[in-house]
């Protein structure tokens, strides 16, 4: 279950990613007038989150926690960002 928390955040991380790199070339934008760009983007950073609070709650974050993702020093570091903020009084 942890395991697949972390999958669906890395696979929330590189849809993300793929949106960014696609609408933020200079060229023509082909879907112009068809989505708007700004509120998928704010879906996409919301779809992040849910997926880091996802890990955060369950057992992903003993995953994390314990050193398993030491090839994903990127969603490890996500995530400990994010359990700082979350721990962090006040």
């Amino acid at each position: 279950m942890g395991s697949a928390a972390i999958k669906s955040l890395k696979d929330a991380l590189t849809e993300k990613a793929n949106f960014a790199a696609q609408t933020n070339w200079p060229k023509p934008d082909p879907f112009a007038g068809q989505y708007d760009v700004d509120a998928l983007t704010a879906e996409l950073d919301q779809i992040v989150q849910d997926r880091i609070r996802d890990v955060l709650e369950g057992p992903g974050l003993q995953i994390i926690d314990r050193g398993e993702l030491f090839a994903e020093p990127e969603i490890v570091a996500l995530v400990q960002a994010a359990k700082a903020k979350r721990d962090k009084p006040g």
